[in-house]
């Protein structure tokens, strides 16, 4: 059986041939997998041990909502994720869509399901989950029919997103429903899927990307992005997805050479997957549009744009309008007027709430801690191995340019923040009755993890670089050189004459 190293090398190798690359480009994607060893050695490890001791210790439904991924997960194993669903308008005036799933009610009733965040489900590891044997208990059960509704107590909200999101897990419970296995060993086999699917991006991510390779490994490896990737969660497909998009993107950077055709259509097709994902996630996509136009025309970036518009317009739209439905807690209409007359009071309101936000995490105990200082020391490696070259800046378009990537990469974070909290701001919170102090409810610290890839830009440097580089280099050879005796006018049209004459 072909070990995962030499799946993705023969798939790197193969793509290359297609493009017709000479045989020293061939070799590029062998030499990036020896390069990448000991980063997916160190990944693999504390990636398989996390999920494994997370598949058997926390319950298969033990979830931030439930009744989001294990209904989309079971909808679309069994094919009815696009089931026509009936309008209807909740107390707030909010149009909903409801979708009705019919199965086996072991699966639909979720028993024994615990909706906690994913912070307040590590800080249980250290004991056997309680929640474990009453999910468990459905399996002695007799099956039966049964259908499951949307209703105004949000029991049901599988057409929430877009359903390829969930083909990671469904993959696993559609061979547990094929192979009849017992209701919860299904879960679990949508669980180990999903992890799968995680494990396999992010190994493509850490093999393309240049440099920062162990900064991303241990990105990925996280304990908060192991638990989500061994459950049923669709976030893992999230953040894989951006790390791969990331992991792309600076491979281009780093060449200081046109972007392939093939290179363009995979960052488009990925572009598209973010937006299918979650709308906010789209926002990588200003990553692109400041790529020099040596590496990307500007005619380029345009039809790259255009192309992966045309996608989300003929796919993304269509299922949106049909079958996708948001739930809210709140009259939508009414909160959305209130943001478009007092944009300020809504910027003032994130800004409070995002820096009141690392204090709230903390608090939820010793895996979040265990977080900042995990991401904090894998900063300080990757600056350590990567140190910052210095250049002499010496205007503020030269800082830009140098700087590109960092300041790019620091606003679309910003942009994910805000577009976040707006989207709770909208959905789940009475704004004419909210104070500019209040919490904004809601927010979840999983929402921001797929981002966190973006710290590795710090050792990235636009190509433009190299000019500020060169100048400095031709500024020391001439202090090397005796400087030359300026000509005169008359000086230099004898010099003229005396060449004519030859």
């Amino acid at each position: 059986m072909p070990t995962l190293s030499s799946s993705i090398s023969a798939y790197l190798l193969s793509s290359n041939m297609l493009i017709g690359r000479s045989p020293n480009m061939q070799k590029q994607p062998i030499r990036a997998l020896k390069k990448s060893k000991g980063a997916l050695l160190f990944f693999l490890m504390f990636a398989l041990l996390q999920g494994s001791f997370y598949i058997t210790t926390v319950g298969a439904l033990s979830l931030p909502d439930p009744n989001i991924h294990a209904y989309a997960s079971y909808a679309a194993a069994t094919g009815q994720i696009l089931n026509k669903p009936d309008l209807h308008v909740d107390h707030y005036g909010n149009t909903t869509k409801i979708q009705q799933l019919h199965g086996d009610s072991r699966f639909l009733s979720l028993q024994g399901c615990q909706n906690a965040l994913v912070a307040t489900l590590l800080n249980q590891t250290a004991d056997y989950d309680p929640a474990i044997e009453a999910q468990k208990a459905v399996n002695n059960s007799a099956p039966s029919r049964e259908v499951t509704t949307d209703s105004l107590k949000l029991t049901n909200r599988a057409n929430q997103y877009f359903p390829a999101v969930f083909l990671p897990q469904a993959m696993g419970i559609w061979m547990g429903l094929h192979t009849h296995q017992s209701p919860y060993q299904t879960w679990q086999l949508g669980r180990m899927s999903n992890l799968l699917v995680y494990t396999i991006m992010f190994c493509l991510a850490i093999v393309i990307i240049p440099r920062g390779k162990i900064f991303l490994a241990i990105i990925g490896a996280l304990p908060h992005g192991m638990f989500i990737a061994s459950s049923l969660m669709a976030d893992s497909l999230f953040i894989s997805l951006c790390a791969v998009f990331i992991a792309l993107f600076m491979a281009i950077t780093t060449r200081n050479q046109p972007a392939t055709r093939t290179e363009m259509i995979a960052v488009s097709v990925l572009t598209v997957l973010l937006f299918m994902c979650k709308t906010v996630y789209a926002s990588l996509v200003i990553l692109i549009l400041v790529l020099p136009r040596r590496i990307l025309s500007t005619k380029r970036k345009a039809l790259y744009l255009g192309f992966s518009a045309l996608i989300i317009l003929a796919v993304y739209s269509t299922w949106s309008s049909l079958y996708s439905t948001v739930w809210a807690e709140a009259s939508v209409s009414q909160n959305l007027i209130f943001m478009i007359r007092h944009p300020l009071r809504m910027f003032i309101a994130v800004a409070w709430n995002f820096m009141r936000e690392p204090m709230q995490l903390l608090r939820l105990g010793a895996p979040s801690i265990l977080l900042v200082v995990i991401i904090g020391l894998a900063l300080g490696l990757l600056i350590h191995n990567f140190p910052r070259p210095r250049y002499k800046v010496t205007s503020t378009r030269e800082f830009i340019s140098i700087y590109r990537y960092q300041i790019t990469s620091a606003f679309a974070f910003l942009l994910l923040i805000y577009m976040v909290y707006a989207a709770m701001m909208l959905t789940w919170n009475t704004l004419p009755l909210m104070r500019i102090g209040d919490s904004i409810k809601g927010i979840q610290a999983r929402y921001f993890e797929p981002f966190l890839p973006l710290l590795v830009c710090i050792v990235f440097h636009a190509p433009g670089e190299n000019l500020t580089a060169t100048k400095d280099s031709k500024a020391e050879s001439n202090k090397t050189q005796p400087p030359k005796i300026k000509e005169t006018g008359e000086e230099t049209t004898k010099k003229s004459q005396n060449t004519e004459a030859i």
